[in-house]
Order: C-alpha cells, then structure tokens, then sequence
C-alpha cells in the first residue's frame, strides 16, 4: 500500500500543477497582464478538486485496510 500510496500522491501533485499552469496560461500571468478569464478559473477549481480526491481516496482505502487487519 506503501507504493500505492507513493503514486497517487505524486500524481495528485502533477494533476495539480499541471491545472495551475493552466490557470496561469488562461489568464494570461506570463504575458504580464491578468485577465479574469472563467476556464481559468475551472482548471484551478478541477485541478484543487482532483488532487485532494485522489489523494484522499488512497488515505481512505488504506485506512480502511488497516481496520480490515
């Protein structure tokens, strides 16, 4: 479970970052300006969502396999 635990969390942090980069880019951050742009936003909201889930899916199941034991 150690791995399996290992892997879900980096892949959470990459989903993250990678919808980070996302709202950066939607809103036009590198460019130097902002534009309150709504995708933006969504990919912010999706990536904080998707990230917690995996990672608390993976604590939820080993919690459960620790009470199964």
């Amino acid at each position: 479970m150690k791995n399996l635990k290992l892997s879900v969390s980096i892949a959470a942090v990459l989903v993250f970052v990678i919808c980070v980069y996302s709202f950066l880019l939607g809103n036009e951050v590198f460019k130097g300006k902002f534009s309150n742009d709504s995708i933006g936003w969504y990919f912010l909201a999706k990536g904080l969502f998707c990230a917690l889930a995996l990672y608390l899916l993976v604590s939820i199941l080993e919690a459960l396999k620790n009470k199964k034991s």
